[in-house]
Protein backbone atom coordinates (compact mmCIF):
# COMPACT_ATOMS: atom_id res chain seq x y z
CA UNK A 1 0.00 0.00 0.00
CA UNK A 2 3.03 2.28 1.10
CA UNK A 3 4.50 2.29 -2.73
CA UNK A 4 1.28 2.76 -4.38
CA UNK A 5 0.74 5.60 -2.00
CA UNK A 6 4.32 7.12 -3.52
CA UNK A 7 3.63 6.21 -6.65
CA UNK A 8 0.32 8.14 -7.19
CA UNK A 9 1.56 11.09 -4.73
CA UNK A 10 4.31 12.05 -7.16
CA UNK A 11 1.92 11.15 -9.92
CA UNK A 12 -0.71 13.66 -8.69
CA UNK A 13 2.22 16.31 -7.55
CA UNK A 14 3.36 16.49 -11.67
CA UNK A 15 -0.29 17.37 -12.15
CA UNK A 16 -0.52 20.21 -9.95
CA UNK A 17 3.00 21.77 -10.34
CA UNK A 18 2.24 21.91 -14.07
CA UNK A 19 -1.54 23.56 -13.31
CA UNK A 20 0.60 25.67 -11.03
CA UNK A 21 3.16 27.16 -13.11
CA UNK A 22 1.31 26.71 -16.44
CA UNK A 23 -2.01 27.76 -15.55
CA UNK A 24 -4.13 28.06 -18.22
CA UNK A 25 -2.00 26.19 -20.57
CA UNK A 26 -2.34 23.16 -22.29
CA UNK A 27 0.54 20.90 -23.37
CA UNK A 28 0.88 21.34 -27.22
CA UNK A 29 0.26 18.01 -28.72
CA UNK A 30 2.55 15.67 -31.41
CA UNK A 31 -0.59 16.60 -34.20
CA UNK A 32 -0.58 20.19 -33.41
CA UNK A 33 1.72 22.60 -35.09
CA UNK A 34 5.12 22.98 -34.26
CA UNK A 35 5.16 26.69 -33.58
CA UNK A 36 2.54 25.74 -30.59
CA UNK A 37 5.44 23.53 -29.01
CA UNK A 38 8.23 25.91 -29.41
CA UNK A 39 6.35 28.88 -28.12
CA UNK A 40 4.94 26.42 -24.36
CA UNK A 41 8.90 25.64 -24.46
CA UNK A 42 10.17 28.74 -24.58
CA UNK A 43 7.29 29.97 -22.21
CA UNK A 44 6.57 27.35 -19.62
CA UNK A 45 10.00 25.96 -19.28
CA UNK A 46 10.13 25.31 -15.49
CA UNK A 47 6.92 23.78 -15.29
CA UNK A 48 8.09 21.00 -18.18
CA UNK A 49 11.39 20.50 -15.51
CA UNK A 50 9.30 19.56 -12.40
CA UNK A 51 6.70 17.68 -14.34
CA UNK A 52 9.43 15.55 -15.42
CA UNK A 53 11.31 15.56 -12.26
CA UNK A 54 7.80 14.04 -10.35
CA UNK A 55 6.98 11.64 -13.49
CA UNK A 56 10.92 10.29 -13.18
CA UNK A 57 10.73 10.17 -9.66
CA UNK A 58 7.10 7.72 -9.68
CA UNK A 59 8.81 5.67 -11.75
CA UNK A 60 10.80 4.37 -8.98
CA UNK A 61 8.25 3.23 -6.57
CA UNK A 62 5.91 1.61 -9.87
CA UNK A 63 9.29 -0.30 -10.30
CA UNK A 64 9.84 -1.34 -6.94
CA UNK A 65 5.58 -2.31 -6.62
CA UNK A 66 6.22 -4.40 -9.28
CA UNK A 67 8.79 -6.37 -8.39
CA UNK A 68 7.60 -6.80 -4.69
CA UNK A 69 4.28 -8.27 -6.16
CA UNK A 70 5.84 -10.29 -8.38
CA UNK A 71 7.66 -11.62 -4.73
CA UNK A 72 4.38 -12.01 -3.50
CA UNK A 73 3.04 -14.06 -5.80
CA UNK A 74 6.32 -16.84 -6.17
CA UNK A 75 6.05 -17.04 -2.21
CA UNK A 76 1.88 -17.69 -2.52
CA UNK A 77 2.89 -20.48 -5.02
CA UNK A 78 2.31 -18.88 -8.25
CA UNK A 79 4.31 -20.66 -10.66
CA UNK A 80 2.96 -19.20 -14.26
CA UNK A 81 3.69 -17.43 -17.02
CA UNK A 82 1.48 -14.93 -15.99
CA UNK A 83 3.74 -13.74 -12.55
CA UNK A 84 6.93 -13.39 -14.80
CA UNK A 85 4.78 -11.63 -17.82
CA UNK A 86 3.28 -9.19 -15.22
CA UNK A 87 7.31 -8.15 -13.31
CA UNK A 88 8.51 -7.54 -17.47
CA UNK A 89 5.89 -5.46 -17.97
CA UNK A 90 6.24 -3.32 -14.58
CA UNK A 91 9.73 -3.25 -15.59
CA UNK A 92 9.47 -1.86 -18.91
CA UNK A 93 6.56 0.42 -18.02
CA UNK A 94 9.11 1.81 -15.22
CA UNK A 95 12.06 2.48 -17.80
CA UNK A 96 9.30 3.82 -20.56
CA UNK A 97 8.13 6.62 -17.86
CA UNK A 98 12.02 6.92 -16.99
CA UNK A 99 12.18 7.47 -20.78
CA UNK A 100 9.80 10.02 -21.33
CA UNK A 101 10.73 12.29 -18.31
CA UNK A 102 14.26 12.42 -19.37
CA UNK A 103 12.78 13.79 -22.72
CA UNK A 104 10.58 16.29 -20.94
CA UNK A 105 13.73 17.44 -19.01
CA UNK A 106 16.19 18.15 -22.10
CA UNK A 107 13.03 19.96 -23.54
CA UNK A 108 13.19 22.14 -20.89
CA UNK A 109 16.80 23.35 -20.83
CA UNK A 110 17.94 26.31 -21.88
CA UNK A 111 18.04 26.69 -25.64
CA UNK A 112 16.48 23.61 -27.04
CA UNK A 113 14.06 26.00 -29.01
CA UNK A 114 16.70 27.07 -31.16
CA UNK A 115 16.31 24.00 -33.07
CA UNK A 116 12.51 23.43 -33.69
CA UNK A 117 13.45 20.09 -35.14
CA UNK A 118 15.10 19.24 -31.44
CA UNK A 119 12.03 20.14 -30.10
CA UNK A 120 9.79 18.37 -32.12
CA UNK A 121 11.78 14.92 -31.94
CA UNK A 122 12.05 15.20 -28.16
CA UNK A 123 8.31 15.99 -27.88
CA UNK A 124 6.77 12.86 -30.06
CA UNK A 125 9.48 10.88 -27.84
CA UNK A 126 8.30 11.67 -24.33
CA UNK A 127 4.62 11.30 -25.83
CA UNK A 128 5.19 8.05 -27.55
CA UNK A 129 7.24 6.73 -24.62
CA UNK A 130 4.74 8.29 -21.30
CA UNK A 131 1.80 7.17 -23.72
CA UNK A 132 1.79 3.88 -25.67
CA UNK A 133 5.22 2.96 -24.35
CA UNK A 134 4.41 2.99 -20.64
CA UNK A 135 0.91 2.44 -21.13
CA UNK A 136 0.77 -0.99 -22.80
CA UNK A 137 3.61 -2.79 -20.68
CA UNK A 138 1.46 -1.54 -17.38
CA UNK A 139 -0.91 -3.36 -19.07
CA UNK A 140 0.70 -6.70 -19.09
CA UNK A 141 1.56 -5.93 -15.73
CA UNK A 142 -2.10 -5.65 -14.76
CA UNK A 143 -3.26 -8.68 -16.80
CA UNK A 144 -0.28 -10.57 -15.32
CA UNK A 145 -1.21 -10.16 -12.11
CA UNK A 146 -4.83 -9.90 -12.04
CA UNK A 147 -5.32 -13.60 -13.98
CA UNK A 148 -2.66 -15.31 -12.23
CA UNK A 149 -3.88 -14.00 -8.79
CA UNK A 150 -7.86 -14.75 -9.87
CA UNK A 151 -6.79 -18.29 -10.88
CA UNK A 152 -5.04 -19.19 -7.77
CA UNK A 153 -8.11 -17.54 -5.78
CA UNK A 154 -5.70 -14.93 -4.08
CA UNK A 155 -7.98 -11.53 -5.36
CA UNK A 156 -11.78 -11.26 -5.50
CA UNK A 157 -12.98 -12.13 -8.98
CA UNK A 158 -14.42 -8.25 -9.61
CA UNK A 159 -10.78 -7.20 -9.07
CA UNK A 160 -9.73 -9.97 -11.75
CA UNK A 161 -12.09 -8.09 -14.38
CA UNK A 162 -11.23 -4.75 -13.63
CA UNK A 163 -7.46 -5.45 -14.19
CA UNK A 164 -8.90 -7.50 -17.56
CA UNK A 165 -10.64 -4.05 -18.67
CA UNK A 166 -7.27 -1.81 -17.69
CA UNK A 167 -5.14 -4.58 -19.72
CA UNK A 168 -7.45 -4.17 -22.44
CA UNK A 169 -7.60 -0.42 -22.52
CA UNK A 170 -3.94 -0.54 -22.11
CA UNK A 171 -2.90 -2.61 -25.22
CA UNK A 172 -5.53 -0.49 -27.43
CA UNK A 173 -3.51 2.66 -26.22
CA UNK A 174 -0.61 0.83 -29.10
CA UNK A 175 -3.12 2.01 -31.88
CA UNK A 176 -1.90 5.79 -31.32
CA UNK A 177 1.00 4.75 -33.33
CA UNK A 178 -1.54 4.63 -36.31
CA UNK A 179 -4.11 7.10 -35.38
CA UNK A 180 -4.23 9.92 -32.26
CA UNK A 181 -8.04 9.28 -31.88
CA UNK A 182 -6.80 6.13 -30.48
CA UNK A 183 -4.53 8.31 -27.40
CA UNK A 184 -8.06 8.17 -25.35
CA UNK A 185 -7.26 4.49 -23.92
CA UNK A 186 -3.83 6.11 -22.81
CA UNK A 187 -5.50 8.21 -19.64
CA UNK A 188 -7.78 4.73 -18.71
CA UNK A 189 -5.22 2.90 -18.59
CA UNK A 190 -3.10 5.09 -16.85
CA UNK A 191 -4.97 6.82 -14.00
CA UNK A 192 -7.57 3.44 -13.63
CA UNK A 193 -4.92 1.01 -12.67
CA UNK A 194 -3.39 3.50 -9.54
CA UNK A 195 -6.71 2.15 -8.52
CA UNK A 196 -6.40 -1.38 -9.16
CA UNK A 197 -2.85 -0.99 -7.49
CA UNK A 198 -4.49 0.00 -3.86
CA UNK A 199 -7.04 -2.79 -4.72
CA UNK A 200 -4.15 -5.58 -5.17
CA UNK A 201 -2.07 -4.29 -2.37
CA UNK A 202 -4.63 -4.17 0.01
CA UNK A 203 -6.40 -7.83 -0.97
CA UNK A 204 -3.43 -10.02 -2.33
CA UNK A 205 -2.44 -11.98 1.05
CA UNK A 206 0.45 -11.54 2.79
CA UNK A 207 0.67 -15.14 4.20
CA UNK A 208 -0.32 -18.44 2.57
CA UNK A 209 -4.25 -18.89 2.72
CA UNK A 210 -5.59 -22.32 4.04
CA UNK A 211 -6.28 -23.83 0.70
CA UNK A 212 -2.63 -24.05 -0.90
CA UNK A 213 -1.01 -24.21 2.51
CA UNK A 214 -1.00 -28.14 1.91
CA UNK A 215 2.66 -29.66 3.10
CA UNK A 216 4.16 -26.35 3.50
CA UNK A 217 4.24 -25.69 6.76
CA UNK A 218 3.36 -22.56 9.24
CA UNK A 219 2.45 -19.55 7.10
CA UNK A 220 5.65 -16.89 7.25
CA UNK A 221 4.88 -12.92 6.02
CA UNK A 222 6.99 -11.95 2.84
CA UNK A 223 6.43 -8.52 3.73
CA UNK A 224 3.66 -5.72 3.30
CA UNK A 225 5.40 -3.10 1.14
CA UNK A 226 3.24 -2.99 -1.73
Amino acid sequence: MALASVYTALSVAGIIVDVLLAPHASFAMPYEPLANEVAYVSRYGPSICWGAFFQFGSAIPLGIFAAVTGSRLRFLGVRAAGETIAFCGGIAAMLMLMLSALAGWTLSTADITDTAGAVRALQLLGFAAGGPGFVAPLGLFVAGVSVTSSLHRLIPRWLMWLGILIASASELSTLTLLTWNAAIFIPMGRFISIIWMFCVAATLPTTLPIHIVGARGPAISPGTAA
